[in-house]
Protein backbone atom coordinates (compact mmCIF):
# COMPACT_ATOMS: atom_id res chain seq x y z
CA UNK A 1 0.00 0.00 0.00
CA UNK A 2 3.02 2.75 0.88
CA UNK A 3 4.43 1.84 -2.31
CA UNK A 4 1.69 3.70 -4.42
CA UNK A 5 0.64 6.41 -1.63
CA UNK A 6 2.81 8.94 -3.32
CA UNK A 7 2.48 8.41 -6.60
CA UNK A 8 -1.42 8.56 -6.02
CA UNK A 9 -0.73 11.69 -3.89
CA UNK A 10 1.26 13.61 -6.57
CA UNK A 11 -1.74 12.62 -9.30
CA UNK A 12 -4.38 13.43 -6.69
CA UNK A 13 -3.07 16.82 -6.36
CA UNK A 14 -2.31 17.31 -9.94
CA UNK A 15 -5.41 16.38 -10.70
CA UNK A 16 -7.09 18.90 -8.07
CA UNK A 17 -4.57 21.76 -9.65
CA UNK A 18 -6.51 21.65 -12.91
CA UNK A 19 -9.95 21.00 -11.76
CA UNK A 20 -10.56 24.50 -10.95
CA UNK A 21 -9.55 25.66 -14.34
CA UNK A 22 -9.93 22.38 -16.68
CA UNK A 23 -13.01 19.96 -16.66
CA UNK A 24 -11.20 16.07 -16.58
CA UNK A 25 -12.94 16.00 -20.07
CA UNK A 26 -11.52 18.90 -21.47
CA UNK A 27 -8.08 17.98 -20.08
CA UNK A 28 -5.55 16.87 -22.93
CA UNK A 29 -3.70 14.27 -21.48
CA UNK A 30 -0.17 12.51 -23.28
CA UNK A 31 1.35 9.35 -21.98
CA UNK A 32 5.28 8.82 -22.53
CA UNK A 33 6.97 5.17 -21.48
CA UNK A 34 10.17 6.65 -20.47
CA UNK A 35 12.01 3.24 -20.46
CA UNK A 36 10.92 2.69 -23.92
CA UNK A 37 12.42 5.96 -24.72
CA UNK A 38 15.36 5.45 -23.56
CA UNK A 39 16.19 1.80 -25.06
CA UNK A 40 15.36 3.37 -28.28
CA UNK A 41 16.82 6.59 -28.65
CA UNK A 42 20.30 6.40 -29.52
CA UNK A 43 21.77 9.13 -27.58
CA UNK A 44 20.66 6.81 -24.26
CA UNK A 45 21.97 3.79 -25.77
CA UNK A 46 25.19 5.31 -26.55
CA UNK A 47 25.63 6.26 -22.95
CA UNK A 48 24.45 2.86 -21.62
CA UNK A 49 27.36 1.37 -23.71
CA UNK A 50 29.75 3.68 -21.97
CA UNK A 51 28.73 2.92 -18.59
CA UNK A 52 28.34 -0.86 -18.95
CA UNK A 53 31.88 -0.60 -20.40
CA UNK A 54 33.62 1.14 -17.54
CA UNK A 55 31.61 -1.36 -15.10
CA UNK A 56 33.27 -3.99 -17.15
CA UNK A 57 36.58 -2.48 -16.35
CA UNK A 58 36.12 -1.57 -12.58
CA UNK A 59 34.50 -5.49 -12.43
CA UNK A 60 38.17 -6.43 -13.97
CA UNK A 61 39.91 -4.46 -11.47
CA UNK A 62 37.97 -6.06 -8.77
CA UNK A 63 38.34 -9.76 -10.30
CA UNK A 64 42.31 -8.87 -10.77
CA UNK A 65 42.54 -7.84 -6.62
CA UNK A 66 40.67 -10.66 -5.36
CA UNK A 67 42.78 -13.19 -7.45
CA UNK A 68 46.11 -11.31 -5.69
CA UNK A 69 43.97 -11.41 -2.21
CA UNK A 70 43.49 -15.33 -2.65
CA UNK A 71 47.41 -15.43 -4.14
CA UNK A 72 48.61 -14.06 -0.68
CA UNK A 73 45.97 -16.26 1.59
CA UNK A 74 47.35 -19.47 -0.24
CA UNK A 75 50.92 -18.09 0.20
CA UNK A 76 49.98 -17.47 4.01
CA UNK A 77 48.20 -21.24 4.49
CA UNK A 78 50.72 -22.99 3.05
CA UNK A 79 54.15 -21.02 3.15
CA UNK A 80 53.76 -19.69 6.77
CA UNK A 81 55.16 -22.85 8.59
CA UNK A 82 58.42 -21.92 6.78
CA UNK A 83 58.52 -18.39 7.11
CA UNK A 84 60.01 -16.52 9.82
CA UNK A 85 58.25 -14.60 12.31
CA UNK A 86 59.20 -11.51 10.29
CA UNK A 87 58.20 -13.05 6.91
CA UNK A 88 55.19 -14.36 8.04
CA UNK A 89 54.10 -10.44 9.97
CA UNK A 90 55.49 -9.19 6.50
CA UNK A 91 52.78 -11.50 4.58
CA UNK A 92 50.52 -10.99 6.72
CA UNK A 93 50.49 -7.23 6.63
CA UNK A 94 50.66 -7.00 2.96
CA UNK A 95 47.28 -8.89 2.68
CA UNK A 96 46.09 -6.67 5.48
CA UNK A 97 46.68 -3.75 3.12
CA UNK A 98 45.39 -5.45 -0.24
CA UNK A 99 42.37 -6.19 1.60
CA UNK A 100 42.02 -2.59 3.05
CA UNK A 101 42.53 -1.61 -0.97
CA UNK A 102 40.01 -3.84 -2.33
CA UNK A 103 37.24 -3.05 -0.09
CA UNK A 104 37.63 0.64 -0.67
CA UNK A 105 37.61 0.18 -4.25
CA UNK A 106 34.53 -2.25 -3.94
CA UNK A 107 32.82 0.73 -1.80
CA UNK A 108 34.02 3.39 -4.29
CA UNK A 109 32.78 1.56 -7.49
CA UNK A 110 29.03 2.04 -6.87
CA UNK A 111 29.65 5.41 -5.85
CA UNK A 112 31.48 6.00 -9.05
CA UNK A 113 28.85 4.37 -11.33
CA UNK A 114 26.06 6.26 -9.92
CA UNK A 115 28.05 9.60 -10.38
CA UNK A 116 29.06 8.29 -14.05
CA UNK A 117 25.64 7.24 -14.65
CA UNK A 118 24.54 11.16 -13.52
CA UNK A 119 27.04 12.80 -16.05
CA UNK A 120 26.29 10.35 -18.60
CA UNK A 121 22.27 10.38 -18.33
CA UNK A 122 21.95 14.58 -17.01
CA UNK A 123 22.26 15.61 -20.58
CA UNK A 124 20.30 13.03 -22.04
CA UNK A 125 17.35 13.69 -19.95
CA UNK A 126 17.31 17.16 -20.48
CA UNK A 127 16.96 16.95 -23.85
CA UNK A 128 14.09 14.70 -23.56
CA UNK A 129 12.51 17.06 -20.62
CA UNK A 130 12.79 19.54 -23.96
CA UNK A 131 11.35 17.73 -26.33
CA UNK A 132 8.37 16.41 -23.66
CA UNK A 133 7.78 20.29 -22.90
CA UNK A 134 8.05 21.26 -27.08
CA UNK A 135 5.38 18.85 -27.65
CA UNK A 136 3.36 19.81 -24.73
CA UNK A 137 3.23 23.05 -25.79
CA UNK A 138 2.78 22.64 -29.53
CA UNK A 139 -0.10 20.24 -29.24
CA UNK A 140 -1.36 21.89 -26.36
CA UNK A 141 -1.17 18.71 -23.42
CA UNK A 142 -2.25 19.86 -19.87
CA UNK A 143 -0.53 17.14 -18.55
CA UNK A 144 2.25 14.29 -19.91
CA UNK A 145 2.42 11.56 -17.46
CA UNK A 146 5.18 8.72 -17.25
CA UNK A 147 3.88 5.16 -17.34
CA UNK A 148 6.92 3.56 -15.83
CA UNK A 149 6.66 3.76 -12.25
CA UNK A 150 4.07 5.57 -11.50
CA UNK A 151 0.17 4.63 -10.62
CA UNK A 152 -1.60 4.34 -13.62
CA UNK A 153 -3.82 1.02 -14.01
CA UNK A 154 -5.03 2.14 -17.25
CA UNK A 155 -4.42 4.08 -20.11
CA UNK A 156 -5.97 4.56 -23.59
CA UNK A 157 -3.19 3.33 -25.75
CA UNK A 158 -4.08 6.88 -28.03
CA UNK A 159 -2.82 9.09 -25.36
CA UNK A 160 0.85 7.44 -25.47
CA UNK A 161 2.80 9.68 -27.34
CA UNK A 162 6.50 8.21 -26.77
CA UNK A 163 6.73 7.80 -30.76
CA UNK A 164 6.25 11.17 -31.18
CA UNK A 165 8.69 11.98 -28.44
CA UNK A 166 10.85 9.34 -29.93
CA UNK A 167 10.61 11.09 -33.72
CA UNK A 168 11.43 14.43 -32.33
CA UNK A 169 14.51 13.52 -30.60
CA UNK A 170 15.70 12.05 -33.90
CA UNK A 171 15.54 15.12 -35.71
CA UNK A 172 17.76 16.30 -32.97
CA UNK A 173 20.67 13.54 -33.61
Amino acid sequence: MRTWTAPMATLLIIVLAFAGTVSAKDAKVGIIISDRILNEYTEAQDAQQILEEEITEWQRQATEMEEELQALDTELSEGSMFYSEEKKAEVEKKFQNKMLEYREFQANIERKAMQRNQELFAPINDKIQQVIDKIAQEDGYDIILDAVGTAIAYADPELDITDIILEELKKTE
